[in-house]
């Protein structure tokens, strides 16, 4: 841990809560060297506050200038500096921790902040008068942990001891009824990944005597064979699914660290959740999509192939028309054309009449026909060929009426004439389509 410092030892010290990491991660090696570390309590947030209240008076002197000379001179002082420790001291009394334990713990703790002013990126001047100063003000707490201790130690009578385990007692029975009254599996396994505790729903599931002091690994059978091996396929914090128990129960596992909690602890706790009806649901959710994804990929296919056979049917569609069309020019340049022009250049009226009656039977000829072979076009009456050659021109039914002086609803009676006289039955039949198909010459009928 390399951190630049460019405010001399004030710097320093005040940049110790901001490697609070580090200096837990020291003052938990130190406990354990010591071999205060299995005994402690003391959560993580306890252990911040506690470095918090101690940096707390020497920077205080330092923006002062109030720094003493000695410690007697803190010893002197009656300003309340080390009330919130003295006050930490007392609690840790009554938890029935002795002097020597509790003195102990707070020269690791002392230590601990001088090893991460030695882990900081400064002058070797300003880190030899940062130390100087928490081992001033940390003698001086020594003098006076002991002064209370000895001057209160009469008041801490044999029943207040007692009240107070009581009142642990009664702290620890209601944390284990929670643990007891929740429906999820919780298993407390230690460093080696033996399991050293469970609640009541793990004995319901399973027999206690196959769980307790086994790795926790068999008793689920989860990947790896070591804590550190386990923990890569199943990380803290991360949400995974498992069926521990056979198909018939799914459940969400975490694994969390009581390191988190508490810096002595070593353990990990196990929490499985039951989720078997969410599961459930969402096999079934799943397979209604799955179902419907099919059904609309199935759908999708037969209107590509309705797609094709459509394209294929419309250029048939084309295919014919370009042959009638075809036809028809080879009809008009055979038959018609050559009677216009003999019409043109004849000059006898007789003969002239005869060529115009050849025309008009030639183009009857050309014209679509009924069963009986008779031109349908000329079924039509007079009137039905105007409104058949405005309907061709795409004009609508009042259009129709209003050019040709008429009722909308004479309009819609040529209409269904015209429809039935061509042979058009259905409303899915266009008629202006089919006038626009059979070619219908603008000049006919007028």
């Amino acid at each position: 841990m390399k951190t630049p410092v460019t405010n001399g030892h004030e710097g320093l010290l005040r940049l110790i809560e901001t490697h609070q990491d580090y200096f837990l991660e020291r003052w938990a090696i130190r406990m354990e060297a010591a071999g205060y570390l299995q005994h402690t309590t003391a959560k993580r947030v306890d252990c911040m506050v506690a470095l918090k209240e101690f940096l707390h008076p020497i920077l205080a002197d330092l923006e002062t200038g109030g720094i003493p000379s000695d410690f007697p001179e803190l010893l002197r002082r009656d300003s309340g500096w080390e009330r919130f420790l003295i006050e930490s001291s007392r609690r840790h009394r009554a938890r029935g921790i002795t002097f020597d334990m509790f003195l102990g713990c707070f020269k690791t703790f002392i230590h601990s902040l001088l090893d991460v002013i030695e882990a900081m990126d400064a002058e070797y001047a300003r880190k030899v008068e940062a130390r100087r100063l928490i081992r001033l003000y940390g003698d001086a707490l020594e003098v006076l942990y002991l002064q209370d201790w000895i001057r209160t130690f009469p008041d801490f009578s044999d029943g207040r001891l007692d009240d107070m385990n009581r009142l642990l007692t009664l702290e620890k029975c209601r944390f284990e009824n929670i643990l007891n009254a929740t429906s999820d599996l919780i298993l407390v396994v230690d460093a080696t990944g033996q399991v050293v505790n469970i609640n009541a729903a793990v004995k319901a599931v399973m027999d206690e005597a196959r769980v307790l002091h086994r790795p926790i690994w068999e008793v689920l059978s989860l990947e790896g064979d070591s804590v550190e091996e386990l923990l890569r396929y199943y990380p803290v914090g991360i949400t995974c699914e498992l069926a521990p128990f056979g198909e018939s129960a799914i459940y969400k596992m975490q694994v969390n660290p009581l390191k988190s909690v508490s810096m002595a602890s070593d353990q990990y706790i196990f929490v499985l959740t039951n989720m078997t009806t969410q599961a459930l649901q969402r096999e079934t959710l799943e397979r209604i999509v799955g179902e419907k994804t099919e059904a609309l990929r199935r759908e999708k296919a037969q209107l590509e192939e309705m797609n094709i056979t459509l394209r294929n049917v419309l250029k048939s569609v084309g295919r014919e028309h370009e042959e009638h069309a075809s036809n028809l020019a080879a009809k008009v340049n055979t038959l018609v054309l050559p009677a216009l022009e003999r019409i043109e250049s004849e000059n006898d009226p007789a003969i002239r009449k005869g060529y115009v009656t050849v025309v008009k039977d030639q183009l009857t000829r050309l014209l679509p026909r009924d069963s009986g072979g008779m031109p349908l076009l000329l079924k039509l009456t007079q009137m039905e060929m105007k409104v058949c050659q405005f309907i061709q021109s795409g004009h609508s039914n009042k259009d129709i009426a209003d050019l040709l002086n008429l009722s909308v609803e004479t309009i819609q009676t040529h209409r269904k004439s015209i429809r039935r006289k061509l042979g058009l039955h259905g409303r899915n039949i266009s008629l202006y389509a089919h006038l626009n198909t059979m070619g219908l010459d603008a000049s006919m009928g007028s």
